[in-house]
Formats: structure tokens, C-alpha cells, sequence
């Protein structure tokens, strides 16, 4: 290459990345301040801080805040995962005190005010209480008359975890079930009139179509057994590891529902039978596609940009806009996308280039969404088949507008005793209830496309 093109590609990488480190820096100052000026004596605390965005008083109040409900989604994450934190340990806290210190168990979805969470055991002493002085709290060594009344439904009920794909949709709250969401189908257009005739005369009144989505909740369970006869010492972490278990199995459950869900009699993909496999629970982004012959055949090759375009050029109108779109691929075809031609050099992706970055964000400005639940045993049909051979990979895009996730009940983490004698066991579990939902697929309506056979 021309040396000259050559400085000039190396100048326009060094402004690039000049103009990306200010403007981490700029937001980083931003983060610091907590979003707004500070004066005086007011306290740049992590608590201080989340008290401000969450808009409560106390970090009494600040436990009982959903972070994850709309009206805080320019709160930044680092803070919500702060917050989401501290409640864990709460929580972690109070299964201690009930498993292993006999106070009041829960009964059912009545919560029990629980004693001594900030001073009663090893975990609240050694880990609890220096994470919360670390967080800037002023409540340490307070006392816990307050911790029993903090302890609602919305404390326990914390259910937003860190989930690329459910995160790419709409998100409401259900009132009830079914729970029914009016969708405009159509519009009008405006007609033609002559200046001296009467609107009766020839111009009929219309109106918009309209139509609904019927929210129907599903529920998702998990649950581990503890023995009773658990180590003093080493209870908290097991706690947490389990708590954290059965939480993190409610995201997985929804992420694998999303892609590769289907409710029908026979699940689309031969190799899933079970009737209690999260997968049955609702219609995927998988099978809506396939169902409406909406997918795009690789011809068993790798990705191109050709066929992934083709996949948007299928979309008709839902594609047009790239903020409303989402690759959802697996880490096997993100590291076909990472080798297109059109990303990898510098002469054809500037300075985002992914032989400079090693990364891909984006694609034709759709951001790309790996998740480890996207399918690379599927057949050339794009579903699992018993003759096989099931060795090809698929590609999604959707159309993020769409779909939406519902929630009717936020996931709960619950412990319980079995009193049974072959129990003899505690029992910790999640249960959620909810749907996902979009508008039906057809032929005025392809919101999901499928990229098939890629080998």
C-alpha cells in the first residue's frame, strides 16, 4: 500500500482512539459526580449516589427499589449491580439466620421478620457488615431494629440479572393473566376530495385497525436441597453459591425459551421430549421464524455479508431501521462474523476494524448478541432432526419492537424445611411467571428471520 494512505489510516486509528479515551473519561467523571453537580457536604458515596438516582432516603427504601423496572433505565448499570449486591448479601444474611440460627421461617409468600441479619451471625460479622461500610453506608453498627420491616415482597423479589437476549426486548409488568396488550394493526391514508363536494358525499369515516397480545403467565421453578446438618463456617458461602444457582437457572431458562422455544404438541426440535424443559413453554424466536418460511439458506457455507443482508432484505419494512434490530448468534458464528472481509481490514472498516480490535460489535450498525443458547447442532432445516446429520449452525434477526417479555410474578428465591424423616433437608428455590410475545408472523408481518444451514 502507499505509505502516504498508510500514515493517513495510522493518523485516523490514534484520533479514534483519542476521541474513545476522552469520552470514557467524560462519562467516568460523569459517574463520579452521580449524574448531577455536587456541593457542599453532600457525600460521593456509593450509597449516596445510588440514593440520589434511585430518588429514596435511606438505604432502608433503596432495598425495596426494583432496579430494574423502566422508570430507572438511565440509572447507570454500575449502580444497579451495586444495589443488586447489597440485596443479595441481605438475603444471603437472612436464609443464614433462619436455616442456622432458628429464626422465623417464611410461610408461603408471608415473609417472617427475621432478627440479628446485621449482627446475629459469622456471615453478617465478616462479610455482610464490611461490604455495606465498603458501599458508604452510615447503618453499620446501627443496630437492626429497622431489618425486619425492610424485608417485603419487592426486597425478595429482585429478578433483574445480567440477560443479553431477554434485555433486547420490551419489558412489562402483567396485572393479571391473560393479560391483553391492544397493538394497531394498519393505518389509513388520507383521500382526495373535490373543493365544493361534502365529506358525506364521498368520503366514507375509517378507522385504524386494531388488534391485541394475549400475555398468558407460564411458571418456571427450580430448586436445590441443603442438608440440615450444615457447617456453621462454611453455610454462607454454600448459601450464596445455591441462591445464586437457582436465580441464574431462571435466566437460562428464559434465554433458551426465547431462541428455542416451542409450545406445540411435538417440539420442532426432535432431541427435546421433556415436557418439563423450559424450551416448551412458549413459541421462540426459532420457530416463529421457520413457521413462517421466513429463513435464509447459507447453502451449508459460512457466513457472508450477502446472505446476512439477504436475511434483512427478507425483513421488508421491520428491517429497515438498524436501531430496532439484534443479531442473536453463537460464539461459533460471531467468530465467523469477526472474519467478513467487510469488518476485518482497516481499508474497509476504518479504525474499528476487528484486526485492530479483535471485536465486533456491529454489523450494517445492528449490534450483535451472543448467547451460548443459539444452536450449532441443528440440521440444514434450522431444527434438530432425527436423521440428522445435525452439524449445521443458524443465525437470528429480529426485530427488537416487536416481542416483549411479560412478567407477572418476579422471581422469588424462597427457602423452606422439609420435616419429613427422609427429608431432614432445607430447601432453596426460584419460581417465576410470565410470557414472551410477539406480533403473529406472516406475510405482512416478518419480524424474525433465521439463517440456516451454515456450516
Amino acid at each position: 500500500m502507499d505509505p502516504v494512505k498508510i500514515k493517513e489510516l495510522e493518523d485516523r486509528v490514534t484520533k479514534a482512539e483519542a476521541a474513545t479515551k476522552a469520552a470514557e473519561e467524560a462519562q467516568a467523571a460523569l459517574l463520579a459526580t452521580g449524574g448531577m453537580r455536587t456541593s457542599g457536604n453532600s457525600s460521593s458515596s456509593d450509597e449516596q449516589r445510588a440514593l440520589r438516582y434511585f430518588g429514596v432516603p435511606s438505604l432502608k427504601e433503596l432495598l425495596g427499589v426494583n432496579t430494574g423496572h423502566p422508570k430507572f433505565s438511565s440509572v447507570p448499570l454500575e449502580l444497579k449491580h451495586l444495589v443488586r449486591q447489597v440485596k443479595e448479601d441481605f438475603d444471603i444474611s437472612r436464609l443464614t439466620q433462619q436455616i442456622l440460627f432458628g429464626e422465623a421461617r417464611d410461610n408461603g409468600d408471608n415473609l417472617a421478620s427475621v432478627k440479628g441479619i446485621l449482627d446475629g451471625s459469622y456471615f453478617a460479622k465478616n462479610v455482610l457488615a464490611p461490604k455495606l461500610k465498603a458501599f458508604g453506608s452510615t447503618v453499620v453498627g446501627a443496630g437492626d431494629e429497622w431489618v425486619p420491616t425492610m424485608v417485603s415482597s419487592q426486597f425478595l423479589e429482585e429478578f433483574e440479572l445480567d440477560r443479553q437476549v431477554v434485555d433486547q426486548f420490551k419489558s412489562l409488568n402483567m396485572p393479571s393473566s391473560p393479560y391483553d396488550v391492544p397493538v394497531q394493526t394498519d393505518v389509513t391514508i388520507a383521500r382526495r376530495q373535490a373543493e365544493s363536494a361534502s365529506a358525506a358525499a364521498n368520503i366514507s369515516s375509517v378507522n385504524f385497525g386494531t388488534s391485541k397480545l394475549t400475555l398468558l403467565a407460564q411458571k418456571l421453578v427450580e430448586h436445590m436441597d441443603l442438608p440440615e446438618e450444615l457447617n456453621e463456617d462454611s453455610a454462607p458461602e454454600i448459601l450464596a453459591l445455591v441462591r445464586y444457582e437457582v436465580a441464574t437457572a431462571q435466566a437460562r431458562a428464559w434465554e433458551t425459551a426465547i431462541l428455542n422455544g416451542d409450545d406445540s404438541g411435538t417440539h420442532m426440535d426432535n432431541d427435546i421430549t421433556g415436557v418439563v424443559d423450559a424450551r416448551t413453554t412458549w413459541k421462540g424466536l426459532r420457530k416463529l421464524a421457520v413457521a413462517n418460511s421466513a429463513t435464509v439458506n447459507f447453502s451449508a457455507a459460512a457466513v457472508t455479508t450477502a446472505n446476512l443482508r439477504a436475511m434483512r432484505t427478507l425483513m421488508g419494512k421491520f428491517g429497515v431501521s438498524e436501531r430496532n434490530l439484534a443479531w442473536i448468534v453463537s460464539s461459533k458464528i460471531y467468530q465467523q462474523m469477526l472474519a467478513l472481509p467487510e469488518v476485518s481490514t482497516v481499508e474497509k472498516f476504518g479504525p474499528m476494524a476487528t484486526i485492530l480490535r479483535g471485536a465486533l460489535a456491529a454489523i450494517d450498525g445492528i449490534p450483535i448478541v451472543i448467547s451460548g443458547f443459539a444452536r450449532d447442532d441443528l440440521a440444514a432445516t434450522g431444527v434438530n432432526t432425527l436423521a440428522g446429520p445435525n452439524t449445521f449452525s443458524s443465525a437470528l434477526l429480529v426485530n427488537r419492537t416487536r416481542f416483549m417479555f411479560g412478567t407477572r410474578r418476579p422471581m422469588r428465591v424462597r427457602a423452606a424445611i422439609d420435616p419429613t424423616p427422609p427429608g431432614d433437608r432445607w430447601i432453596l428455590a426460584s419460581s417465576w411467571r410470565g410470557d414472551f410475545k410477539g406480533h403473529a408472523q406472516s406475510a405482512t408481518e416478518t419480524s424474525v428471520v433465521l439463517g440456516r444451514n451454515i456450516l
